[in-house]
């Protein structure tokens, strides 16, 4: 097993581009079902993979600032408004939460860039925070994402940017929220009810994902794609892990609802440390040094080589403090229904119905095998039409380690650790 300093070649830096190819990236097969057609958005599919020591940045924002100046930013006019949407599940530290460092360098490369609102947000997870009505139809509250914020570092970071920090439990249950509209399939929509996700995500010129690298112990990992979960009202939550045998195309097809996806331009997971199993607020964690930094305007595009390096991650550094989390895997079934169960007596607040019924049953998927088994990618890219011919990627500082760049290139399945 290799040491943290081992994810790069040392001494030897590169810009450049390295196609990788569908044919050795994914096992063998396409997206099931029917592709959908969307509207095409600005961008383009291209990911950039940074890796930068933190001893040759002159501050830890550099890495970010380094890879957005091959980005293409033109979409943002001056006096444009920005939503950068963050996750901040718990009121832990990164790597359980987006980066400080993520926030500071993307509102100021905003700003820089002429932005004339910069917001940050998020809604925390419903162990940790809950919104909701009671039967008299009141508001009912159980702690706050800014107390949450205010303890993580992300609150600090907000307010040192100049941008406006905006947390979707502090805006009213029905005035916080807008129904979404959610892609239609042939077969249907897995929600029983379209969902209802924060207004925020309609009152903006644009919206960017600030994710991180970790692991997740009901889903397997946490990208891009599952920011979705923050934007979601109490009660689509509720039925997102009730009727959790289609956990993987909720979550994924919030983000392709016209709300966001036509405002969606830009992912940029920063690293620090990365948190290889457990999760999504504790577990072993290994310093990423280099910093890593991925960035993309193609969600699906920036969502599967994170999981490539989070996997090459899991399986090649040693950890340097575990936090208490498990490792994910085919029990995840049994820990969704605990979870279901124990969100009522942690909050107070009622989460549960008679007329829900039995909870719907939850499978995990292999995405360490590849797209073709990550439930997740294959519905995003169901949605784009059908998987990429290559996706390219770009390298930007210091190259990666040969078994790094071979992992990307091969994506050779990877035993979950």
């Amino acid at each position: 097993m290799t040491t943290r300093r081992r994810f790069l070649k040392s001494s030897i830096a590169t810009t450049g581009l390295l196609s990788l190819p569908v044919a050795s990236l994914f096992s063998a097969g396409g997206c099931s079902g029917v592709p959908i057609s969307l509207a095409p958005v600005r961008g383009e599919d291209r990911v950039t993979l940074g890796l930068f020591p933190s001893s040759s940045l002159q501050t830890p924002e550099d890495a970010i600032h380094q890879v957005l100046e091959g980005m293409d930013l033109s979409w943002l006019r001056a006096g444009d408004s920005v939503f950068v949407k963050v996750a901040c599940n718990s009121g832990n530290r990164h790597p359980a939460v987006t980066s400080p460092v993520a926030v500071r360098a993307m509102c100021q490369a905003l700003f820089d860039r002429g932005a004339g609102r910069v917001v940050v947000g998020d809604q925390s997870g419903v162990m940790s925070v809950r919104l909701a009505k009671n039967s008299d139809g009141q508001d009912v509250r159980y702690r706050s994402t800014r107390g949450l914020m205010a303890g993580n570092g992300l609150l600090d970071a907000i307010d040192d940017s100049g941008a406006e920090a905006h947390f979707f439990d502090d805006q009213g249950f029905d005035d916080g929220y807008v129904q979404a509209s959610i892609p239609e399939f042939p077969d249907g929509s897995p929600w029983r009810r379209r969902p209802f996700i924060a207004r925020i995500a309609t009152e903006v010129d644009h919206i960017v994902y600030l994710p991180r690298l970790s692991s997740h112990l009901l889903t397997g990992y946490t990208h891009g794609h599952k920011l979705a979960v923050g934007w979601l009202r109490d009660d689509a939550r509720h039925e997102m892990h009730h009727d959790a045998s289609t956990i993987y195309e909720k979550f994924t097809d919030v983000n392709y609802c016209d709300e966001i996806r036509s405002r969606l331009r830009l992912t940029v997971t920063y690293a620090e440390e990365i948190l290889l199993d457990g999760g999504p607020d504790g577990g072993a964690i290994a310093t990423a040094d280099p910093r890593v930094v991925l960035a993309s305007s193609h969600l699906a595009n920036h969502d599967t080589v994170a999981v490539a390096v989070l996997t090459w991650a899991q399986n090649n550094l040693s950890s340097h403090r575990n936090t208490g989390g498990l490792p994910w895997g085919p029990w995840a079934s049994m820990v969704n229904t605990a979870f279901l169960a124990a969100v009522e007596p942690q909050t107070r607040i009622p989460w549960t119905s008679s007329s829900w019924g039995i909870p719907g049953g939850y499978g995990s998927h292999a995405f360490h095998d590849g797209v073709t088994g990550d439930r997740a990618l294959l519905r995003a890219y169901e949605l784009h039409g059908g998987l990429p011919s290559a996706i390219r990627l770009a390298l930007v500082g210091d190259a990666p380690a040969e078994t790094l760049r071979a992992h990307l290139l091969e994506r050779t399945a990877v035993a979950f650790t």
